[in-house]
């Protein structure tokens, strides 16, 4: 109880510097199911991106997050109060996937990023097939999200906080078939990619873009 109190306190202070330095636009939070298992799917553009979601969503998630993020004591003890898991990055992790499944089993939102990594030039990364196959053998809910504005002030090899307008579109659930592992085949999952993707690029579309 104590742990949820100061996570509280922490991310209503990150909430608050995020609306002074960012001009924060949020759409489609009605789409989040305010109950029931989901999987939260989001293209990846900045270090900010899941504080933006992690703030501005109507319900907790709990985020996978790569390994290498708990190296730091400080990130660390941030990481636990928010129920985060660590991931390893370019290889298959079962621990990570069980720990996924026993949070969609008592209700919770799992955030995932499928690229597996922040973008280099702003265009999605390919999606890790691995990801395809644990939603679809999750059989839940696919919420797409799609974040657009971050990533021009802060790439990856670094860039200046410059009051950049943010805009976070969230759309309808995608409802996937519910398929074992050994029962999915390269269309089963080559459909649901592109499916996930088109929706993330429609979602990343400024208003009044071409």
């Amino acid at each position: 109880m104590f742990l949820d109190i100061v996570y509280a306190v922490i991310m209503f202070c990150i909430k608050t510097g995020l609306r002074l330095i960012y001009r924060i636009h949020v759409e489609g939070v009605d789409n989040v199911p305010k109950t029931g298992p989901a999987v939260f799917i989001c293209n990846h553009t900045s270090v900010a991106d899941s504080f933006f979601i992690g703030c501005f969503l109507p319900r907790k998630i709990y985020f996978m997050a790569k390994s290498t993020e708990y190296a730091s004591a400080p990130v660390r003890f941030f990481l636990y109060l928010s129920r985060t898991f660590p991931v390893r990055r370019y290889d298959i992790d079962p621990v990570s996937l069980r720990n996924a499944l026993r949070v969609l089993s008592f209700g919770g939102l799992v955030g995932i990023y499928p690229e597996g990594e922040r973008t280099w030039d702003g265009q999605m990364l390919p999606f890790r097939n691995g990801t395809i196959r644990f939603l679809l053998a999750a059989g839940v809910p696919i919420i797409p999200a799609g974040i657009s504005g971050a990533f021009e002030n802060q790439p990856r090899w670094g860039g200046k906080i410059a009051g950049p307008e943010v805009r976070l579109s969230i759309g309808r659930p995608i409802h996937a078939p519910k398929i074992k592992g050994k029962d999915q085949t390269r269309q089963d999952i080559q459909a649901l990619s592109d499916t996930i993707r088109s929706r993330i690029s429609g979602l990343t579309k400024r208003p009044g873009a071409a």
